[in-house]
């Protein structure tokens, strides 16, 4: 085979193993990058956004955060409202930038979701099992991950670790509101969370 020849097959080669290869999503404060597809119990996911989570005036870098949903999913105009009520596979990932309380903790779940809802019956005794998940404080590098599928419920797991399983999808929209909600914890959040869905 001549060099040309050679050059061109490699090429050819190369191009085609393209749209393989994973891309990356950026979160750009932190420079924290996350792949803009993964793959959660067979289920394809593809990136909706990244986003970074600060406190104070000071702006104290808290946690950043990607949210994943199911490949081809419609949400439609207000994509944030969207994927909160989307009944498909879905995934968010928190990696933790400092240290805090285990009330913290507790609190950036909570005080956001009561802000949410007015009648919270429909989920309160799941939500009190969600919160029970958490037994120490959050450490720096921590990473904590919510898995949602239809079949198998809410999933969320501490550095590796599956913390526990929430049937209820009510409580899985509820988590959501956190981002996605009407009053979410922070609406440049809730932005960036669904900038990359085309």
């Amino acid at each position: 085979m001549n060099t040309c020849k050679r050059i061109t097959l490699l090429t050819l080669l190369f191009l085609i193993a393209l749209p393989l290869t994973a891309m990356a999503i950026t979160e750009p404060d932190t420079e924290k990058t996350y792949d803009d597809a993964v793959s959660m119990s067979g289920h394809n996911l593809v990136t909706t956004g990244v986003a970074l989570r600060e406190k104070t005036f000071l702006k104290v870098d808290v946690y950043t955060i990607v949210s994943y949903m199911a490949e081809g999913s419609n949400l439609g105009e207000d994509k944030a409202t969207g994927l909160l009520n989307l009944d498909a596979p879905k995934m968010l990932q928190m990696d933790l930038t400092r240290g805090f309380s285990n009330k913290k903790l507790k609190n950036a779940f909570s005080e956001v979701i009561e802000d949410n809802y007015d009648d919270m019956s429909a989920f309160q005794s799941d939500m009190d099992t969600f919160l029970g998940f958490f037994t120490r404080d959050a450490e720096e590098f921590d990473v904590i991950i919510f898995s949602y599928t239809p079949k198998d419920g809410l999933v969320t797991t501490l550095n590796g670790e599956e913390l526990g399983t929430i049937k209820n999808p009510e409580f899985m929209k509820a988590l959501w509101t956190v981002w996605f909600g009407e009053e979410p914890a922070d609406d440049d959040m809730r932005d960036n969370l669904v900038a990359a869905v085309k």
